[in-house]
C-alpha cells in the first residue's frame, strides 16, 4: 500500500486540489457541445411539431373546403328546388338543420384540434423534463469525471515526484562510485613499479 499522497491530504482536509487547465478546457467544451447538442433536440422537436400541427391544420382546412364545396352544391340544388317546388320553407329548414350540423362538425374538430394542442404542449413539458433529467446526468458524469482525472493527476504528480527523488539518489551513489574508481586507478598507477632500462 502506498502512503497518503497529497490529493489524501487534501481530501481528509475537505479541500480539492486545481484543476489542470487542459483538463477544464475539454470539460468546458463537453458541457457546450452537450448544451448545442440539447438545443439543437429541442429545436428538431419544434421543427417536427410545427410540420405536425401545420399538417393537421391543412388536412382541417381541406376537410373545411370541402364541406363549403358540398354547401356550394347544396346552395345550387336548392336554387334548382326552389324553383320547382312550393315547399321551399321546409327545405331552407332542412338546410337549415344540416348547416347546424356543419356547425356541431366544426367544433368537433375544434374540441379535437384543443385536445391535440393540449397533447402537444404534455408531451414537449415531458420531454424537457426528460432532458433536463439527462442534461442534470451528464452534468454529475463530468463533475465526477473531473474529480476522479484531479485525483489521478495528484497521485501521478506524486509518483512522479518519488521517482525524480530515487533518481537523483542513484544519480549521486554513481558520481560517488566513479569518483572511488578514478581514486583507485590514481593509487593503482602511482604505485606501478618504474620499469628500468
Amino acid at each position: 500500500m502506498y502512503p497518503d499522497g497529497d490529493i489524501d491530504k487534501l481530501l481528509a482536509r475537505g479541500e480539492t486540489a486545481s484543476m489542470d487547465p487542459e483538463l477544464r478546457d475539454a470539460l468546458d467544451r463537453l458541457t457546450a457541445d452537450l448544451r448545442a447538442e440539447i438545443r439543437s433536440g429541442d429545436a428538431e422537436t419544434r421543427r417536427h411539431l410545427d410540420d405536425r400541427f401545420e399538417a393537421f391544420q391543412g388536412h382541417v382546412d381541406d376537410r373545411f373546403e370541402a364541406v363549403q364545396r358540398q354547401f356550394e352544391h347544396v346552395d345550387e340544388r336548392f336554387e334548382a328546388v326552389q324553383g320547382q317546388f312550393e315547399h321551399v320553407d321546409d327545405r331552407f329548414e332542412a338546410f337549415q338543420r344540416r348547416f347546424e350540423h356543419v356547425d356541431e362538425r366544426f367544433e368537433a374538430v375544434q374540441r379535437r384540434f384543443e385536445e391535440f394542442q393540449v397533447h402537444v404542449d404534455e408531451r414537449f413539458a415531458e420531454m424537457r423534463r426528460h432532458f433536463d433529467v439527462v442534461a442534470e446526468s451528464f452534468r454529475g458524469d463530468i463533475r465526477s469525471l473531473a474529480e476522479l482525472m484531479a485525483i489521478s493527476n495528484e497521485r501521478t504528480d506524486g509518483r512522479i515526484n518519488e521517482q525524480a527523488g530515487r533518481l537523483d539518489g542513484i544519480d549521486g551513489r554513481v558520481l560517488g562510485l566513479e569518483v572511488r574508481v578514478t581514486r583507485l586507478e590514481d593509487d593503482r598507477r602511482s604505485r606501478r613499479p618504474r620499469r628500468q632500462r
